[in-house]
């Protein structure tokens, strides 16, 4: 008995070491700019340089994506998943670190190639994202988060919006086209995750928005309180959604990910 118990613990243990060691392995991933209509900037939060993106650039973790108004830009991350900004949006890349690969990344491929971590916040805007099936039982994450909550994503094409309207409201809506995405909603309390499945929609049109003057803590709440409901996505939130998928697809054909 006591044999086999020190056998498990060592198995344990050599489990514990290759998880570490898989984490450590991670690397920041490259991330490269295409489609890019109207000004869109970059601006490296470790130095506050501010410069235009142009296609084809290589965007890193620690910069803040921003487009102006009717501009658009796609990212295209090493992992094979894609972002699609649209106007007047202000991405921040908090981190994107994976385990390199040797070769080329097929971008029909239904899986990433290998272990990722992705944390974005979108800080205002909206966004279309189409993420690869995770490797979420080896530790891969991709989060999107916003001043009202966080979207973990799991693989699958979405949407969220994040609109303040300078008047202390504002709105958010999460939409997934297909897959399923969890989300967690901070509104007075932070909520239990949200499963939103295929063609579903989770929408908050009247959150009011309190910051302490002292503290500088930000306080969300809606007229239901804490209830959310998820409802059938309406047809026009459906086709927004497909037609910037179509334009994720066409930018891999002009990107070669390695």
């Amino acid at each position: 008995m006591h044999s086999k118990l020190l056998l498990w613990l060592s198995l344990l243990g050599l489990f514990a070491a290759f998880a570490h060691q898989a984490a450590a392995q991670q690397v920041a991933g490259n991330i490269t700019a295409a489609r890019v209509t109207g000004l869109v900037t970059m601006t490296i939060k470790a130095t506050s340089a501010e410069t235009a993106v142009a296609n084809g650039n290589v965007i890193a973790q620690g910069s803040i994506i921003t487009t102006g108004k009717g501009a658009s830009v796609v990212l295209i991350f090493a992992n094979g998943a894609t972002i699609n900004l649209g106007t007047d949006t202000v991405l921040d890349i908090q981190q994107f670190t994976m385990n390199p690969f040797s070769g080329n990344f097929d971008p029909t491929a239904t899986d990433e190639p290998t272990v990722s971590t992705t944390k974005l916040m979108l800080t205002h805007g909206e966004l279309v994202g189409k993420v690869a099936h995770l490797k979420t039982d080896q530790g891969s994450s991709f989060q999107v988060a916003t001043p009202v909550g966080a979207a973990g994503i799991r693989g699958t094409t979405f949407r969220i919006v994040y609109r303040p309207d300078g008047t202390g409201k504002a709105f958010f809506s999460m939409t997934t086209l297909d897959g399923n995405v969890e989300v967690t909603l901070k509104t007075g309390t932070v909520t239990p995750p949200i499963a939103v499945t295929d063609n579903k929609e989770v929408v908050l049109a009247d959150i009011t928005v309190t910051v302490n003057d002292t503290t500088g803590v930000v306080t969300f709440t809606t007229s239901t309180g804490t209830q959310i409901v998820t409802t059938d996505a309406p047809v026009t939130s459906l086709t927004q959604i497909v037609a910037a998928a179509q334009e994720i697809a066409q930018s891999f054909a002009d990107v070669l990910i390695t």
